[in-house]
């Protein structure tokens, strides 16, 4: 197969997963979420801070507590929000989606054919 039908059917499953349920479900969800402003501004608030608390590691700066405790009642505030939940849920399942689908082409390529039963023979991963 020459190297332009392979970059074709790389096209066609990204526009297979482009039209998967997990996708548009993550894309509405993002929407939704860019549309609450407390569900948002909560993300923003979490991630500058553990980016905060990131570089302060990385340059070898002690961590006081009471940062890492912001950190740790900002996760119970998203673990407490319903739409940060079902964002992330959303997420797991399009990470798990892409996962299989680079697991499918891991086992082309390498011709393995461990999942040749379905996928309880690999243990349900793919």
């Amino acid at each position: 197969m020459s190297t332009e039908n392979i970059i074709k059917q790389a096209f066609t499953l990204g526009d297979l997963i482009a039209q998967s349920e997990e996708i548009n479900q993550l894309k509405e969800l993002q929407v939704k979420l860019t549309e609450d402003q407390a569900a948002y501004d909560l993300i923003m608030r979490y991630q500058e801070a553990v980016m905060k608390l990131e570089n302060k590691r990385n340059s070898g700066l002690i961590i006081p507590s009471n940062e890492e405790d912001h950190i740790a009642i900002l996760e119970q505030q998203l673990n407490s929000n319903a739409l940060v939940n079902e964002m992330m849920v959303a997420q797991e399942k399009f990470d798990n989606l892409m996962q299989a689908v680079y697991f499918a082409l891991n086992q082309a390529i390498s011709g393995s054919n461990s999942c040749a039963d379905g996928c309880d023979s690999c243990g349900g991963t793919c």
